[in-house]
């Protein structure tokens, strides 16, 4: 998807936090119609996949709930057997699927980061009340709100969807100050909220 920081698969408190500018501007310091919030920030492969496995956990997919569920399965599958029950097999089987099904899934996600262009500089949102304008290395994009279908925001992260699977990553320590992040805050829950699922 061209521009920005919009695309697929999908943008932590990382571990390294991201090299970050950060910059308002304002006509009144309350007038939040002219309010323009512009912040630059990188996101490296680490840093991309902690983003990643937070979304997951976000929708009640992640990465530590499917690996319990692998422990589970495999501790009770063998007693099963024990006791004669030929079902345990299925349980050994599932156990097998949720530890193949994450690292695929991993593996995935680590393949795209590497193909997308938009990663390989900084990126730099300029937030309004009426549009999202994006530059990076892979181009330049200005799209209204009413271009993303929903938002998720977790202590670290803002994800805005678009289609079906397009996705937006901005870490919150991106913007300058807690102010900032409010008055972004009113612009992109002007979308509907995505259900929250954590795992």
């Amino acid at each position: 998807m061209a521009g920005g920081f919009v695309g697929n698969p999908p943008n932590v408190r990382p571990k390294s936090s991201p090299r970050i500018l950060a910059t308002r501007s304002t006509e009144h310091p309350l007038a939040a119609e002219t309010t323009v919030i512009t912040i630059t920030y990188t996101l490296s492969e680490a840093q991309f996949m902690h983003a990643a496995r937070v979304l997951w956990s976000y929708r009640g997919i992640g990465d530590r709930g499917n690996l319990l569920l692998a422990i589970f399965a495999a501790a009770v599958g063998p007693v099963l057997l024990v006791y004669g029950f030929g079902t345990g097999w299925l349980f050994i089987a599932a156990a097998v699927l949720f530890v193949v099904l994450t690292a695929f899934r991993n593996l995935i996600w680590r393949s795209a980061y590497r193909k997308m262009v938009k990663y390989t500089g900084p990126i730099t949102a300029t937030l309004s009340k009426d549009t999202v304008e994006t530059r990076s290395a892979e181009g330049q994009s200005k799209l209204p709100w009413s271009a993303f279908n929903r938002y998720a925001e977790t202590p670290d992260f803002v994800f805005l969807f678009i289609g079906w699977r397009g996705l937006s990553i901005i870490p919150r320590s991106a913007f300058a100050s807690e102010e900032d992040g409010e008055q972004a805050r009113l612009f992109y829950t002007q979308l509907p909220r995505k259900k929250m699922r954590w795992t």
